[in-house]
C-alpha cells in the first residue's frame, strides 16, 4: 500500500526489511511492515503567571511558549 503524509507530518515505518525506524514523506508498506503518522507542527502552550513587584503590588504576566521538534535532520525526529 502507498502512503502519503501531509506537509507537517512524517511516516513512522517499522517491521520486516527495516532494522531501526524509517522515517519518509511517501513510501511502499509492504506485507508485515506497519506505518504510523506523526504531526510536527509546533503547538502554543499559554499561561497566565500571577506573580509579585518588587513594591508588593500583584499583577498577571501572560506567557506563550510554541514548543515542536526540529525536523532538519532526520536523528533529530528519531
Amino acid at each position: 500500500m502507498y502512503r502519503v503524509a501531509k506537509a507537517s507530518e512524517y511516516l513512522a515505518i517499522t517491521g520486516v526489511g527495516i532494522k531501526d525506524i524509517k522515517l519518509a514523506k511517501k513510501s511502499w508498506i509492504f506485507p508485515g511492515q506497519s506505518c504510523t503518522k506523526f504531526d510536527i507542527s509546533p503547538v502554543n502552550y499559554t499561561f497566565e503567571v500571577q506573580a509579585m513587584s518588587a513594591e508588593k503590588l500583584p499583577f498577571i504576566l501572560p506567557a506563550v511558549f510554541t514548543i515542536g521538534p526540529r525536523y532538519e535532520d532526520d536523528d533529530d525526529l528519531l
